[in-house]
């Protein structure tokens, strides 16, 4: 009898543990880039920031500040979708900024990576044929 509910416990641990897991609190995955893209440790970004503290969605914020351009824009920079420089989703801190550099416009998360982009466009703009 002792054996049956020990093995009967088990076969309910096991049976709850695959379907309601662990629920131990899961870390966000590693960003792969490297300090001089990416990170932004060279500024900071004020009154946003690439939390999510606010329980809304990165896409639910990006369709947010998307949505407090021009139609063109906003479809122009959700085309885009990744701020050559930081590479985080444009709108996600904002609604996007639009940098004309070698006869085209392009979409920057922030005002901080516009001199990055004014600086080196090349660098930038092929990440964006990528």
């Amino acid at each position: 009898m002792k054996t049956m509910t020990l093995a009967f416990s088990l076969f309910l641990s096991a049976t709850l543990f695959s379907v309601l897991g662990c629920n131990s609190p899961t870390e966000p995955p590693a960003q792969t880039q490297g300090a001089e893209e990416g990170d932004h440790a060279d500024h900071n970004h004020g009154d946003h920031d690439h939390g999510n503290d606010d329980g809304k969605s990165d896409m639910e914020k990006m369709k947010e500040n998307l949505a407090k351009l021009s139609p063109e824009d906003a479809a122009a920079a959700e085309k885009q979708h990744i701020c050559p420089v930081s590479g985080d989703m444009l709108g996600t801190m904002g609604p996007p900024i639009k940098v004309h550099v070698k006869d085209q416009d392009i979409w920057v998360c922030c005002e901080h990576c516009i001199d990055k982009v004014k600086e080196d466009p090349d660098k930038y703009l092929a990440k964006l044929k990528k």
